[in-house]
């Protein structure tokens, strides 16, 4: 190898090393960024252990989807998007009348979390394509899930029960007349 062969692999690994570099913070404050999102349905409905395992999922859920690019970063963004809905109107409602938040989530249907699921349901067939693939809708499916936990794991099982059947109900009509419409 030449000097000037020598010189030009170290630039190129130079470079390369400052690119992973900057995805890297791009990433990490991405990640810190949507868990700001999440604090305050952390802070005002639940502060649990598994509420921080949650909030703590879903910022490196976020940052890695940032960090890997492509369509796993465009399902992380619309999964993002979509959960915050879910993670914030519990809070929403606790932080206005915190009875009503108890009664909501725990007598009969929490409808908090219906409303969240319809919501996040809504958003996320907006946002999705019927041609992203595998990679868009795991990561999509994997950020929301963090995000709509934090709303409704004070409802319990049935918290969770509300926001599928609240998502499935928001998503498939908008998803059916996309595809009806394109």
């Amino acid at each position: 190898m030449t000097i000037s062969e020598i010189a030009e692999t170290n630039l190129r690994l130079a470079a390369r090393r400052s690119y992973e570099l900057g995805r890297l913070q791009g990433a990490l404050l991405r990640g810190a960024v949507a868990a700001l999102f999440a604090l305050p349905g952390f802070l005002v409905c639940n502060q649990t252990p598994l509420a921080g395992v949650f909030v703590a999922g879903f910022a490196l859920a976020v940052a890695a989807g940032r960090m890997r690019g492509q369509a796993y970063e465009e399902g992380t963004k619309a999964g993002a998007i979509a959960g915050v809905v879910p993670c914030l109107i519990p809070a929403l409602i606790q932080s206005l009348d915190p009875s009503l938040c108890d009664a909501a989530m725990r007598g009969g249907i929490p409808w908090p979390c219906v409303l969240g699921g319809l919501g996040a349901g809504v958003l996320l067939a907006l946002r999705g394509s019927t041609s992203a693939g595998l990679p868009y809708w795991a990561c999509a499916f994997g950020t929301l899930g963090f995000a709509a936990a934090l709303g409704c794991l004070p409802a319990g099982a049935m918290g969770f029960a509300s926001l599928v059947a609240g998502f499935v109900a928001g998503g498939i009509p908008v998803l059916v007349a996309r595809r009806a419409s394109g």
